[in-house]
């Protein structure tokens, strides 16, 4: 039975900014979503699926679409070695312990990101452009669900590019559970550790945030926008290409987008929002 609920609250988004949800649920079933689903499209209503909110920025103070909160079992099951299989509703963070408990090669740049194991797949989260690793170096398939069936793809037919998937803001899928395979490390250096030292020195976490703002930009003018605010949001003086945020409106936030890509505008140069934005 669909259980629409009205809530208010600043904890959907790792920007943490004040929003009412007009339209809130949460699924711990697959029955569940497919009902909450059928009735988004019965009512023309927008679906966003929602994680743990570490790359998503609601746009308006009543947000309209409706907000699937992500509830399935969380599990981690060990089917060798080196083989896990574990659910969407999973931190990427005890993926990590489990594979540095066992001294298994991971994804440990991903350390410092709060995100779910679904959305990491769904945006392809990796260590930068540069680096060319993704979390997909680990994945031998997914499962999920579309259209009321449970479908799995292996890696090669998950179709990709920097950031972005099939499951990119297509809500009519939800991803289920992912296959991953990791191989023995030749060290037994605390590779989560280093990471998260790493992100400490580097990043900067004095206030809210949802990561990189653009996956696609000119260094340059990020460069330039480097301790620039509008209220109490500013772009990091320390991490280019993040905006940190203080403010319980999104507003400033916006503003500081658009003038980012005014300033790609006049110079000519591309540019490409990383995060989600939902209205």
């Amino acid at each position: 039975m669909v259980k629409i609920q009205s809530i208010e609250s600043n904890k959907l988004s790792y920007f943490h900014t004040l929003h009412q949800f007009d339209k809130y649920a949460e699924v711990t079933t697959l029955e569940e979503f497919c009902e909450y689903y059928e009735w988004a499209k019965n009512n023309n209503i927008k679906v966003y699926i929602l994680g743990n909110g570490s790359n998503t920025l609601f746009t308006k103070k009543r947000v309209q679409s409706l907000i699937i909160k992500n509830k399935l079992p969380k599990f981690i099951n060990t089917l060798d070695d080196l083989h896990l299989e574990v659910s969407s509703s999973v931190l990427v963070m005890d993926i990590l312990k489990y594979c540095q408990e066992k001294y298994l090669d991971s994804f440990y740049y991903l350390a410092s990101v709060p995100a779910t194991v679904g959305g990491a797949l769904a945006m392809n989260a990796g260590r930068g452009r540069k680096h060319e690793c993704t979390i997909y170096d680990y994945v031998e398939s997914i499962t999920f669900l579309e259209n009321g069936c449970v479908k799995t793809l292996k890696n090669h037919e998950v179709e990709r590019s920097y950031r972005e998937t099939i499951f990119t803001g297509k809500h009519d899928k939800i991803i289920l559970s992912a296959v991953f395979k990791f191989t023995p490390l030749n060290s037994k250096d605390n590779l989560l550790i280093e990471r998260l030292k790493w992100s400490k020195e580097n990043q900067d976490h004095s206030a809210p945030n949802c990561g990189s703002v653009f996956k696609l930009s000119y260094y340059p003018i990020m460069k330039i926008m480097k301790g620039f605010s509008i209220g109490e949001a500013t772009f990091s003086p320390k991490t280019a290409n993040w905006i940190i945020n203080k403010s319980q409106s999104s507003l400033p936030i916006l503003i500081l987008i658009l003038i980012a890509k005014i300033l790609h505008f006049l110079a000519f140069k591309k540019v490409k929002l990383e995060i989600i934005t939902i209205d």
